[in-house]
């Protein structure tokens, strides 16, 4: 057993043409969460978040999963948060300055519900390792729920 919980969130954002220079940026998303209490039980969420982009499906999956994780865990418990985005783990660790407008509201709302614990703490993981398979598996199972 481990003395703190675990989130793990993964969003899939996919934009047609990303390949190609002068694409467009926004692409259907959708995120899946996987809640890893201290006492090893475990919870599944997933959320279609509709048209974003890579960044926004990114933070919009975490405020789903911090919010999501408020519901299941303890607030007095140190929390553990792995993302496949180093972008928002670096954000979120105020390592890199945020520049973008349009991504500061989310941020902020980020932020202010990991405050909902006694200690967060945000960690970057490859998306080869068994639980961020998990969160991609989830979220793209959530994905193809609303593809037709």
């Amino acid at each position: 057993m481990s003395d703190c919980s675990k989130i793990y969130v993964d969003a899939c954002c996919r934009i047609p043409n990303a390949h190609l220079k002068d694409r467009i940026g926004f692409g259907k998303s959708a995120c899946g969460v996987l809640i890893i209490d201290d006492k090893n039980n475990e919870y599944e969420f997933s959320k279609y978040l509709g048209d974003k982009t890579v960044p926004g499906a990114e933070f919009e999956g975490l405020i789903f999963a911090l919010d999501k994780a408020s519901e299941v865990l303890k607030r007095n418990q140190a929390v553990e948060v792995w993302m496949d985005s180093e972008l928002v783990v670096k954000w979120m660790n105020k390592e890199y300055k945020l520049h973008q407008p349009h991504i500061k509201p989310l941020y902020d709302q980020a932020t202010s519900l990991s405050q909902r614990f006694v200690s967060i703490t945000y960690y970057h993981h490859s998306r080869e390792t068994e639980f961020a398979k998990r969160a991609d598996r989830i979220a793209d199972n959530e994905y193809k729920k609303h593809q037709k």
